[in-house]
């Protein structure tokens, strides 16, 4: 080897190393390579809470981001359905967080299913569905389209980070049950930008949505019959990146 070559060689192998070690895992390799190696980071916590009470509700009607919704239940067997919006939101301010919004949720729920009518019932029932919402600016341009319900965004994401809870069954004369349960939702990926591309939003609306402010909030649609109480209390803390 002459000396010009021993001295090329001296050159590249260190930068050859140390690309080697900054290239970082691939999604073959971790998964979410995109968040590797950052470190995690508290983004906030909000509680809200939904109840279904056999008495007319008092206060204002349910409202979006009232904390606490009450809605009136139908008398048996009659089906109660409910959607209450927004029930808890945590703001986070621009780059807040670089590529992942990892939810974790919690929910307190108390109901009682009772069958009082008389008759046999082929449905005693409470369910619920809670799932985050994301708003923001970059979500505002008409052009934006939903890949959910391909309309136009409207500067909203709806629909992520579902959980779904359902007790569904038949009850004899004078059945009666009484739950109260803690249930946990914490997700293995998140809200993450991949998965969002994955779903069909553009690049750059991901990369402008995640550089600006955004408004994560909770909502819950559901539904009771022969329910005599329910209450849902909702928890949701963020982590980021």
């Amino acid at each position: 080897m002459n000396k010009t070559s021993k001295i090329l060689a001296v050159i590249v192998a260190p930068l050859a190393m140390a690309s080697f070690l900054h290239a970082g895992p691939t999604a073959a390799d971790v998964g979410d390579f995109e968040s590797f190696g950052h470190a995690a980071l508290y983004m906030g916590a909000a509680t809200g809470s939904v109840e279904l009470s056999p008495d007319p509700c008092t206060g204002p009607a349910p409202t979006p981001g009232a904390g606490s919704q009450c809605f009136e239940l139908l008398p048996a067997p009659a089906l109660k359905t409910f959607s209450a919006e927004d029930i808890c939101r945590i703001k986070l301010p621009k780059k807040a967080t670089r590529t992942i919004i990892y939810p974790a949720l919690n929910f307190f729920v108390n109901y009682q299913l009772n069958n009082d009518t008389g008759t046999f019932q082929t449905q005693g029932l409470f369910n619920f569905t809670a799932f985050l919402t994301i708003q923001s600016d970059a979500l505002l341009d008409p052009s934006i389209i939903d890949p959910a319900t391909s309309l136009p965004a409207n500067g909203k994401m709806s629909g992520q980070f579902s959980y779904v809870y359902r007790d569904d069954r038949s009850m004899q004369i004078l059945d009666r049950q009484r739950q109260r349960i803690t249930l946990v939702r914490v997700g293995n990926a998140g809200i993450n930008k991949a998965a969002l591309v994955a779903q069909g939003w553009p690049q750059s609306v991901i990369d402008a949505m995640f550089a600006g402010p955004m408004t994560v909030s909770m909502s819950m649609t559901g539904g009771a019959k022969l329910a005599t109480d329910a209450s849902v209390t909702a928890n949701m803390r963020l982590f980021g990146d």
